[in-house]
Order: C-alpha cells, then structure tokens, then sequence
C-alpha cells in the first residue's frame, strides 16, 4: 500500500506531478509529455537514490508542500527562494531527510523557468492533493551535492531538414541574433522574437513528424523551439534542431530572457 508524503497546500504556478514522459509513441500521435527539463529530473532523483525516471513535481514558483511522514527531497532545475518551516534548511542539488510535519515552500525562481522537487521513492499516486510515496528504492542517497549547470550559456544547434526553404543568410541570422523568450511560451514551445528569418518559399508544406528541439519557423519568421508537449506533427519548415544535450537549458529560459544559439560541434 502506498503511503501519503506530501500535503499540496498551493500548487503555485504550474505546479504538477512529472515523470520522464512516454518517450517512443510519436507514431501514435503522441509526444514525450513528462517533465520540461528531464535532465534536471533525472538528476534530482538520482540524489535521492530513485530511478531516474520517477515522479517528482515540477513547478515556476509558489509551491507549498507539508510532510506527512519523513520524507528525503532534493531540489534540482533553476535555483530558486527555498524555504523550510519546522525543518533543516534545503539548498539546490543536495539531499536533505524533511521531518513530519515540515513545510516546504518554493519561492522566486533565479535564473530559470522551472524547478523540481524530488522526494526518496517517487511520486506513485495522488488523492486530490496528498501525493502518495512509492517504495522505498533501496538505493543510497548522494553523499554530494551536485553543481549547478550555466543556464544562461548559447545553445547549440544542428542544420535542419528545411533548409532549402530559407534565404542563405537565414542559418548565420538565426546564430547571430540575440532572441528574447515571448509570454506566449509553454510546454509546447518556446517562442522567440528578434529579427525575423526569411524564406525563399512559401508553399505548405505536408505535414511532417516533430521531435523535440525541433525549431520551426512560422510565416512572420519568429523561431519556435518544441519542448516536451509539441504536437507530433507540423508544417512550419524546421530550420534547425537543439542538441539533445542542451534541451534542458531551452526549457528553462524564462519569459524575457535571452537566447543564443551556436553551432553543434
């Protein structure tokens, strides 16, 4: 039988329960889903000692968590305001045993655009707003704490399949600019605005399968970048992917901040 761990006393800004997704069933019409930025999940997990792939929560600020029980968390993604009522104080990237009837509160996000909490065992159920903690993973915890990546470092890029479809100078205009992150940006796709980039042709084009990273360019030329939630398939040209390595720095670039690209080596 599971046991409650947490109490959600305010879920905050898109506050949800996350695992590492459905990775594999694009042809069946559907997208990885899961957590936005899965290396931070995983990471998260890995020092409590779960699978990489449990659930935790992933939030943008203003989440408020109370123990039930003892619970091992650690706090992974962008650093944020950590805050511990009745509890050891809990920093980023390291784990930390929450006594009962602690509360947990993540504030203000620093640098980026989701956190995640991770708690010993995972997340296997929820009864409204009391999650449930899977078995104990028999793993040992981390004895170190991890280090934190640069968010704010360019993001590296391959050519895409559309290249045809955009000037010559589309893919040195896309390198050169410095583009900002629009409101419009969710776990679909981060939307981007600078100088837009220009194509050649403007026929439809059928279509086509998506995968995450992808960077389609709509008609007014403004780069979308596809996170965990893209549509499986799309007819905007894609003029360049994000290296799978650097997924996790596009999902954490918050509304106004800047993006860089640069090429993949």
């Amino acid at each position: 039988m599971r046991r409650p761990t947490f109490e959600v006393v305010a879920w905050g800004i898109a506050g949800s329960v996350r695992d590492a997704g459905r990775p594999g069933l694009a042809h069946l019409g559907r997208s990885r889903g899961g957590a936005v930025d899965l290396a931070a999940l995983e990471l998260g997990n890995r020092l409590v000692g779960n699978d990489p792939c449990a659930a935790g929560i992933e939030t943008s600020g203003g989440l408020v968590m109370r123990c039930i029980v003892a619970t091992m968390v650690a706090v992974t993604g962008s650093p944020a305001d950590v805050h511990v009522e009745g509890g050891p104080p809990v920093g980023w990237g390291g784990p930390v045993v929450l006594p009962a009837g602690a509360m947990l509160r993540i504030g203000r996000l620093r640098g980026g655009a989701r956190t995640y909490v991770c708690v010993r065992g995972g997340i296997e159920g929820r009864d409204g707003d009391v999650l449930q903690l899977g078995p104990d993973p028999e793993e040992p915890a981390s004895t170190h704490p991890a280090v934190p990546r640069a968010l704010d470092r360019p993001v590296r890029l391959w050519p895409g399949p559309r290249l045809d479809r955009f000037d010559d100078g589309a893919w040195d205009a896309l390198l050169a600019t410095t583009w900002e992150v629009l409101s419009a940006s969710d776990r679909i796709g981060l939307r981007l605005d600078g100088r837009p980039l220009e194509r050649v042709r403007h026929d439809e084009l059928p279509s086509e399968g998506l995968l995450e990273g992808a960077i389609q360019v709509p008609p007014d030329g403004r780069p979308i970048v596809m996170l965990a939630d893209h549509p499986a398939t799309g007819g905007y040209p894609v003029i360049a992917v994000v290296d799978p390595a650097d997924l996790g720095l596009v999902a954490q670039r918050s509304v106004g901040a800047a993006v860089r690209f640069t090429p993949a080596r």
